[in-house]
This record gives C-alpha cells, sequence and structure tokens, in this order.
C-alpha cells in the first residue's frame, strides 16, 4: 500500500537537483539504469561491503550505521534497510542521516504528531525534505490514521560531495507489506499488491557542520508508481 500519495516536486529539489547536475556531470559513477527523475544526477561508486555487525565500535557510530538508531518505533511497524554500507566514511553517514529521516516520518506517524521532534531534529529548516515529513504526517493525523506492517528500502546510491556539504542519496521502496491502521477502531486496512507499492525517492543529505553531529535531509523528491525502477 502506497501510504504517500504526494509527490514532492517542489522548487526547493530543483534548485539543489541543478546544482547537483552541475557540479558531478562527468564523474565516474555512470548512470543507474532506469534512474527515473533523479537520473541526470551522476552517483558516486557502490559501497564495497556489506556493513559488519553491531558491535563495530565507536569507529562504525562515527561513519554511520543505518541499522543502528535511537528513533523508537513500535513492535508491529518494521522498516528494513537492505543496503550495503559504503567504504568511505562520509557516504555511509549520508546513507546513515536517509535512514534516519524515513524513520522519523514513520516516528511522526505513530505519535501522531506533524512537527514530531525527531522530523525536526533530521530535517533542515524551511527545506523540503522538512516541509513534506510536516504535511504527510499531518493528514495522517487528520485522518486519524497510523501505521503498521514491513516497509522494505533496496538499490541505494550515494553520489559524491557537492559544494562541500551536499550528497544525493536515492533508493527504492516496496510497501507490499505496509499497511495503514484506523487508531479510532484499530482496524488495518490491508490491500492487495500493486504498481502503487513501488516508491523511488530522492533525497539531498546535508553535512553537519561541526564534528558528531547528524546528516540531515535537505530536498526531498518521490516517485510514485517507480515499477521499472524498483521492481525486483
Amino acid at each position: 500500500m502506497q501510504l504517500r500519495s504526494t509527490t514532492a516536486s517542489l522548487v526547493a529539489v530543483a534548485a539543489v537537483t541543478a546544482l547537483l547536475v552541475s557540479a558531478c556531470g562527468g564523474g565516474d559513477g555512470g548512470e543507474e539504469k532506469g534512474s527515473g527523475k533523479g537520473g541526470g544526477i551522476e552517483g558516486a561508486k557502490d559501497g564495497s561491503s556489506r556493513s559488519p555487525g553491531r558491535d563495530g565500535g565507536s569507529d562504525e557510530a562515527a561513519s554511520g550505521d543505518f541499522r543502528i538508531s535511537d528513533i523508537e518505533l513500535p513492535k508491529d511497524l518494521k522498516l528494513v534497510f537492505d543496503w550495503e554500507k559504503p567504504g568511505d566514511p562520509e557516504k555511509a553517514a549520508a546513507l546513515d542521516g536517509a535512514a534516519d529521516y524515513m524513520r522519523a516520518l514513520m516516528h511522526g506517524t505513530v505519535q501522531q504528531d506533524a512537527k514530531d521532534p525527531e522530523i525536526v531534529k533530521h530535517t533542515v529548516p524551511l527545506q523540503s525534505a522538512r516541509e513534506y515529513g510536516f504535511s504527510t504526517v499531518g493528514r495522517d493525523v487528520e485522518d486519524k490514521y497510523s501505521v503498521t506492517g514491513e516497509e522494505r528500502y533496496y538499490r541505494e546510491k550515494v553520489g559524491d560531495l557537492v559544494d562541500g556539504k551536499l550528497r544525493q542519496v536515492t533508493f527504492c521502496s516496496n510497501q507490499s507489506k505496509l499497511f495503514s491502521k484506523e487508531l479510532d477502531t484499530g482496524k488495518v486496512r490491508r490491500t492487495k499488491p500493486s504498481d502503487e507499492d513501488y516508491l523511488r525517492f530522492t533525497l539531498v543529505m546535508q553535512k553537519p557542520g561541526k564534528s558528531g553531529g547528524v546528516w540531515k535531509a535537505h530536498s526531498f523528491e518521490l516517485e510514485e508508481k517507480a515499477v521499472e525502477q524498483c521492481e525486483p
């Protein structure tokens, strides 16, 4: 079930995308087949290996690990990040920030708080990623819907650093096992698998201004029914 029905084609996204295109043209990443709306932006080379276990120590935490987060979600909601950790620590940290942005959106819906502190923490003020978070969670609050089930994220790609602080992160999502839940009745609105289950996200992540900070979502774009790019 595709829960987020608004495509965020905002001016802020277009402006940052144009910046990345001009800065990254001719990079060595090569265009990914079926890359959709973000296809004109050259990405970085893929991560070199699967992430190590949770016992990676302080170096692991510093470089980012998308499987570890302090954002708590209910037991009936599972986000599966089927990603590989890049060998570059900064790329890994940007990917980690993207994962926490997706968790923050879910946290806002579960908490029924359109301006959830987790969304604020993981987004850049006055930019489209925060606007999208506030608006999409706000609709769930207004409609009195929570969420349950499982969402899987895969086919990640992390771009090179642009303007000293920005990296583009793209990935697919499969929501075929993710469902809305009516808060008043507890009823789960189950749906059959369809093209609407496939989404493709493009995030522009912003590097923290100081050591120890988190990469935050700056700009956001969502492509719906992304079957060509995301179907297994």
